[in-house]
């Protein structure tokens, strides 16, 4: 367990930090490339503007105006990768996430030239950031791998408390997809939106699996229903593609949201 190749049964909390903590003691490589498989660091770099690009800064664009005036925070930084794209596009970044290897990040962001941001490590439940303080928020790839569908929850309810009037936020979770995964044809997609109902009864699924791995999924009618009882107004629905730019023709794991505070 915390190794990444057995079922996790200690948290995801615990079982992130220790197999972060064991990668980053290898090489930046290792490092740098666990959160997307890269080839090196410096694909993982290319490969986080493909996604910011593709799966952040154009579905935002039809909501946002002035980015170069507003604050954007991502959840779930990671190494960086996504971050360093989204300075080129806001006033400042700020990146939260469980691990506790900021300094590392911070030193590649430095050398590769970033200056505005800023990193700070979370407890995985909670956002350290005062009421109405941020203009957008995001993340991706990060709530497939919280196992309980509570984290989810109150991850969206402090969204709701940080983000200012008006502020978006855009958020990717683990959708049901049987058929559609690493595909491109639209009818396997409708299809795994079909069954979903049959198979998310309760709206959501927690998955016991290894870290890394896949630990939730959220059925789009649910994070729709929790997003509008806690206050939000709901955009516009999104579906991943497998990888930017090779395969943005093929369905991915992940679902969207995006949301405005009213």
């Amino acid at each position: 367990m915390g190794t990444g190749k057995g079922i996790e049964t200690r948290g995801h909390l615990v079982g992130f930090k220790e197999e972060i903590d064991k990668i980053a003691k290898e090489d930046k490589d290792s490092f740098f490339t666990w959160f997307d498989s890269a080839e090196n660091t410096n694909v993982a770099f290319i490969r986080g503007q493909w996604d910011f690009m593709f799966h952040i800064a154009r579905p935002l664009a039809r909501y946002i105006s002035k980015p170069e005036k507003k604050i954007a925070l991502e959840i779930g930084y990671g190494g960086g990768r996504i971050l360093a794209a989204a300075t080129c596009s806001f006033k400042k970044v700020i990146g939260v996430d469980i691990h506790n290897h900021k300094d590392l990040v911070a030193k590649e962001l430095t050398n590769r030239g970033y200056s505005n941001f800023e990193l700070k490590q979370g407890d995985g439940k909670s956002l350290s950031m005062s009421k109405s303080s941020i203009d957008v928020v995001y993340s991706f790839i990060v709530f497939q791998h919280i196992e309980k569908v509570e984290y989810f929850e109150r991850y969206l309810k402090e969204v709701f408390r940080i983000v200012k009037k008006g502020g978006i936020a855009i958020l990717y979770f683990g959708r049901f997809a049987h058929f559609s995964v690493g595909k491109k044809l639209n009818i396997l997609y409708l299809l795994d939106k079909y069954i979903e109902p049959f198979f998310l009864r309760k709206g959501f699924i927690e998955l016991p699996s290894a870290v890394n791995d896949i630990n939730l999924l959220i059925s789009m009618k649910y994070a729709k229903k929790i997003s509008r009882h806690i206050g939000f107004e709901v955009l516009d629905t999104l579906v991943s593609k497998k990888k930017v730019p090779d395969g943005c023709h093929y369905y991915g794991l992940q679902h969207a949201i995006i949301l405005k505070r009213p």
